[in-house]
């Protein structure tokens, strides 16, 4: 369904009695149709309620956009004369602007009392919104994460998108160190959280996996003790995360593990999955059109979460047959010399790249299959081992060929080496003469995982280069 993606409009003189706050000048006989934070959000129209922190320098360029935009309203913890009341400009002085925006948030989230749904997981997050999100907007309005723009500045810029036409709120919550999913649950305030797996990521900011885990177990806070929390009970990370003292709803959904939402008879080929969702009693055929294992639980958090928002499971099943592969996922596509390329290049960590290696095994069987590998990056002080490891997975699953690039992933190489001699190796950490090495390895027999991060350039062109021009 379409949807208005602006606020709820306001009246500023609400706002200010709301935030206890003191008109120092302007006009609070004002409308306010957007919300934003100065220092972290472009302003992109006039009567926009500004946060502005004492603590942040004032950008010169912002705050004549914002005079350009006028009338639009400045709420403060500034002295007075640090901001100046220039025409159009209403100024309103608060002790704290970071409680008075909490404040705020807290009051909009009453207002718009719609469900909202937080995913979080090292991987996977995008797809399971996207897929939930498919599933939901056939027959409502839905407000949902752009691509997978899920930093912690964003979040306030998607509520501020709810409005009184909105059905649900689907958001994924990207993490990049201790406090992000915090922050992000305290301007959501979702009512169900998932979590689709926990794997090593992010580790120069959370210092050790510990760290991370606890990181990720922020959404049960963030589900103030009385939400829907969904997990994947096959992730053994996930099941070191303490759920002693959460007094919310817990589901889990499977593959492998017994529980009450599980996909079984996984079926793997270039069309998509198949898989018989197994709940309430019955079994349900699906099918999903995207290529792996790891899909299937992205479905089932998808379904699962579509239940607690209302949908019926067939429902869910037929609109999850008509999802479209978002692109770079394990994109198949026609290459040189007639092989077959998959772009995997949306994203790399440990946990996204041991299944794909194990996706490329299943879909290459009795072909030539070979991974070209970029390095991972955020793995702080585990860096190392951790493409060691990778290295053992390319053998565990039976790869050809493997070419890598990159210092970090010269590690992945040097393993693979090692744990078994029937495999090729080629290391590089130039590009120079990596396209003429591929080469000599493709014919239509053979399957490629193109496997790094999209702002790695040089293997993004490289990539370019290998899928068919003819």
């Amino acid at each position: 369904m379409s949807r208005r993606n602006e606020m709820i409009t306001l009246k500023l003189m609400d706002i200010r009695r709301l935030l206890n706050g003191r008109l120092v000048s302007g006009s609070e006989n004002m409308d306010i149709h957007d919300a934003i934070i100065f220092h972290q959000h472009k302003l992109k129209k006039s009567h926009t309620l500004v946060f502005m922190d004492k603590r942040k320098a004032i950008s010169e360029k912002k705050w004549k956009r914002m005079l350009r935009n006028a009338p639009c309203a400045v709420i403060t913890d500034h002295d007075q004369d640090a901001v100046n009341g220039d025409e159009g400009l209403t100024i309103i002085q608060v002790g704290n602007v970071r409680e008075a925006f909490m404040k705020f948030v807290t009051d909009y989230r009453k207002i718009c009392s719609l469900p909202i749904v937080a995913i979080t997981g090292t991987c996977g997050k995008t797809t399971t919104r996207e897929m939930l999100t498919h599933i939901m907007e056939e027959n409502h309005s839905v407000t949902s994460t752009e691509w997978n723009d899920n930093a912690p500045h964003r979040s306030f810029e998607y509520l501020m998108k709810i409005n009184e036409s909105t059905d649900f709120g689907i958001f994924e919550t990207g993490l990049g160190g201790p406090g992000d999913l915090r922050y992000h649950c305290k301007v959501y305030q979702p009512d169900i959280g998932v979590i689709t797996n926990i794997g090593s990521y992010h580790l120069d900011r959370c210092k050790t996996f510990e760290g991370y885990l606890a990181a990720k177990a922020e959404m049960l806070e963030g589900l103030q003790n009385k939400g829907t929390l969904l997990l994947n009970a096959d992730d053994p990370n996930i099941s070191k995360i303490s759920l002693e003292e959460y007094k919310g709803t817990v589901h889990y959904f499977s593959i492998h593990k017994h529980s009450d939402f599980r996909g079984t008879s996984i079926s793997i080929s270039e069309e998509g999955t198949r898989f018989i969702l197994q709940a309430n009693g019955k079994e349900y055929p699906a099918f999903i059109p995207e290529i792996g294992e790891h899909h299937v639980y992205n479905g089932l958090a998808a379904l699962r979460a579509a239940m607690e928002l209302g949908e019926d499971i067939e429902t869910g099943i037929r609109r999850l047959s008509s999802f479209k592969n978002i692109e770079r996922h394990f994109e198949l596509c026609k290459g040189r010399n007639g092989s077959i390329i998959i772009d995997d290049t949306w994203n790399v960590n440990p946990t996204s790249l041991r299944e794909a290696i194990k996706t490329l095994s299943i879909i290459g069987k009795g072909k030539k299959r070979v991974a070209l590998l970029g390095n991972i990056e955020r793995l702080g002080a585990e860096s190392k081992d951790v493409h060691k490891q990778i290295g053992k997975y390319v053998v565990e699953f039976g790869i050809d060929v493997l070419i890598t690039y990159g210092k970090k992933a010269q590690y992945i190489a040097e393993q693979a080496a090692m744990e078994s001699q029937d495999i090729i190796v080629h290391p590089f950490t130039s590009i120079k003469g990596m396209d003429k090495t591929i080469l000599n390895h493709l014919d239509e027999d053979t399957y490629v995982l193109v496997k790094c991060r999209a702002g790695s350039r040089p293997l993004m062109r490289l990539r370019k280069r290998l899928m068919e021009s003819e």
